[in-house]
């Protein structure tokens, strides 16, 4: 996974909303996609779901272990295309054989799907509906790492049977089945793919009888904090104390609660890193707590065991 230090959140381009543009026919690789919008309507056409690989082909070491044990083994290339389209989303270094259209697009996707950290792989439905994500690669073999992502279509399934019970439904109740339905995928994901399910569910649930309203106004609250986060990140590029006296001021400005304010707290342990393990480890413990369900909480135990494995 990229890390300017070990454990730190890429900086995200700031890009436009501007369509993207149709990208030629050539393919990353045998099997591979490289068009967002071909490999939508391929999805569609086949009734398939879409798996993307966000990578970084030419220098990131843990892209390149994930290719060489898992995505170029034949029980990858045999059993994956049964059930999903594969879309190849790169950024190497050298981009000579990119389309400049292709180069664009990753901008706009990986701002669009928050990309941190590469790899990172999408399970999506045919509208680019994540439902499934992990980020990394675990050092599973192809076998294994097959097994779990045909697992997940169970997740799509049952995403798909409370939106489908929702079709039926009306008010609040209809509101209900849209939350259980959105229960499956990560509440920030939520946000950003799903923003016109989260609309209606706080539009059904305008008198916040069933709470789906105040829960997901504070979702939207906690994305708001984490994209200023990053831009305090972004602007103070100076000594560390000045970083975290910097996130200090924002956490008390805000006062973020759960999710959010674990990714500010992650974000300092990241920058303790270098100068104080002992801290560092510290508030990652206090992060894990604050949202241990979450992507970055499920995170942390992985960088435990790999960094403070002997402490």
């Amino acid at each position: 996974m990229k890390s300017p230090r070990f454990i730190s959140r890429n900086v995200l381009l700031a890009v436009g909303t501007a369509a993207i543009l149709s990208l030629p026919t050539a393919q990353a690789a045998e099997g591979w996609l490289v068009d967002f919008e071909k490999a939508k309507a391929q999805a569609a056409k086949e009734e398939k779901s879409i798996l993307m690989e966000f990578t970084g082909s030419d220098w990131c070491p843990p892209c390149k272990a994930l290719t060489a044990n898992v995505l170029s083994k034949d029980v990858f290339k045999t059993e994956m295309p049964k059930n999903f389209v594969l879309l190849k989303l790169d950024s190497p270094r050298d981009k000579s054989k990119q389309t400049p259209e292709e180069i664009e697009q990753y901008k706009v996707l990986s701002a669009k799907y928050g990309i941190q950290g590469v790899p990172t792989i999408f399970l999506a439905d045919a509208k680019g509906r994540p439902y499934y994500q992990t980020v990394g690669y675990s050092g599973d073999p192809a076998d294994k790492y097959v097994a779990n992502l045909k697992e997940q279509l169970g997740t799509l399934a049952k995403r798909d049977a409370a939106f489908a019970k929702a079709e039926k439904a009306t008010g609040t109740e209809k509101a209900k089945l849209l939350a259980e339905g959105l229960s499956l995928v990560d509440d920030e994901m939520a946000l950003k793919t799903y923003s016109e399910v989260v609309a209606e569910i706080i539009e059904l649930d305008a008198d916040d009888k069933a709470g789906l309203k105040t829960k997901f106004d504070g979702l939207k609250n906690s994305v708001e904090f984490k994209s200023e986060l990053e831009a305090t990140m972004s602007s103070n590029r100076g000594k560390p104390e000045d970083i975290l006296t910097a996130i200090d001021k924002l956490i008390a400005e805000k006062k973020p609660t759960g999710a959010a304010l674990q990714e500010a707290v992650f974000m300092k342990s990241s920058i303790l890193f270098q100068t104080d393990k002992a801290k560092a480890k510290e508030m990652l413990l206090e992060a894990k707590e604050l949202a241990p369900e979450s992507e970055t909480g499920k995170r942390i135990d992985g960088i435990l065991e790999r960094f403070f494995k002997d402490e």
